[in-house]
């Protein structure tokens, strides 16, 4: 009996929420992972509210850091917390839809959380390396690095915002507040995946070079920041400057 309803539950999520692993058009390979593992745990979640889960996530990445800060040495163990965030990360979505809870807040704190766990990972990272006598790059590489992360996060979201203020404005416009389907999808899903491939190495440190793992997972992550930042800019200039806002202007 208990059998036949987790079956029926796992059918249910799996037809709303879509797994893909393999297709770039869609999501990177990892995203598609972490969304199969959030499917396989969600008959342990499926009753809890979805922010309770993006909490969850949350705390997942502080634990992994106040580890790293005082208890343990060894990154490889510290890493399954960034992992187990991650599916918990997708988990909130997919109980979310299930219970049909799906709101703004919980996609506002979700986007939070998110930025909070990656800043997280980056910290443990940087004070790895500043242990270390040689670095390949000037410190203030990876302090820019991790400012980064929200700094682009808060150019696409403004972007996104005044999208959605120019189409209310004129409703000739249809500006799409996201454009991560049609512009450098590829490359930005790529860089994502290198990124989580490199968490993955950290796994197996004794078998690799783990300072390497991190630097080039810096350079991943500078690069894929940078590449944000400037096509937000470009599609900033190609489709709100010839918007004015000077009906809806206040102030």
């Amino acid at each position: 009996m208990i059998k036949s309803k987790i079956m029926k539950l796992y059918k249910s999520l799996a037809k709303k929420n879509k797994i893909y692993l393999f297709d770039y058009s869609k999501n990177s390979f990892f995203e598609g992972v972490y969304r199969l593992l959030a499917l396989i745990i969600s008959p342990l979640l499926i009753w809890l509210n979805p922010n309770i889960i993006s909490i969850l996530s949350l705390l997942s990445g502080f634990l992994g850091l106040i580890l790293a800060k005082y208890f343990v040495n060894d990154l490889h163990i510290i890493i399954y917390f960034f992992f187990i965030s991650f599916i918990f990360d997708f988990a909130d979505g997919l109980v979310a839809r299930h219970q049909k809870k799906t709101s703004f807040h919980g996609r506002f704190i979700d986007g939070l959380f998110d930025i909070l766990v990656i800043g997280f990972l980056h910290i443990i990272f940087i004070n790895y390396l500043f242990n270390l006598e040689y670095k390949i790059f000037n410190n203030n590489f990876y302090y820019i690095t991790l400012l980064l992360l929200p700094i682009q996060h808060l150019i696409l979201d403004r972007f996104s915002a005044l999208a959605r203020w120019c189409n209310s404005i004129n409703k000739k416009n249809k500006i799409k507040p996201y454009y991560r389907n049609t512009y450098l999808n590829f490359i930005t899903s790529v860089l994502l995946d290198l990124q989580h491939f490199c968490m993955f190495l950290v796994l197996f440190s004794s078998l690799f070079d783990l300072q390497m793992i991190i630097e080039i997972y810096y350079i991943l992550s500078f690069s894929a920041s940078i590449i944000t930042i400037v096509l937000y800019i470009f599609l900033s200039d190609k489709f709100l400057r010839g918007t004015s806002n000077q009906s809806d202007n206040k102030d």
